[in-house]
């Protein structure tokens, strides 16, 4: 089985495309977006408050990290339906191990 979590993928953020190598790069900037939309938000509650520049941050930033998640989504999905399959391999081959020309019964070991 290949270690679909290890894969490089593409994913448009922010209208501009960003390549990750592995789950873990996506999970980072996700991690990054949410440490500035933090920021921002402090700013936009300061004293005075924040710009309009701050709110087209926080919106793009946002609209950033919904595309992450959404990618996010679809890695692990493809994750799990590859360890679905693996484990739908073992199972096969263990059930072929039991059987010796065909005349061995369930449970048995040949």
């Amino acid at each position: 089985m290949t270690d679909i979590l290890d894969e490089f993928r593409t994913v448009v953020v922010g209208g501009r495309v960003e390549r990750f190598h592995g789950y873990d790069a996506l999970a980072r900037r996700a991690e990054e977006l949410i440490g500035r939309m933090q920021q921002i938000e402090i700013a936009l509650g300061a004293t005075p408050p924040g710009s309009e520049k701050d709110w087209h941050d926080l919106a793009a930033a946002a609209e950033a990290l919904v595309a992450i998640t959404a990618a996010q989504e679809q890695w692990l999905a493809d994750h799990d339906a590859a360890l679905g399959r693996a484990i739908e391999q073992a199972r096969s081959d263990i059930r072929s191990l039991n059987v010796q020309e065909g005349k061995a019964d369930a449970g048995d070991v040949a």
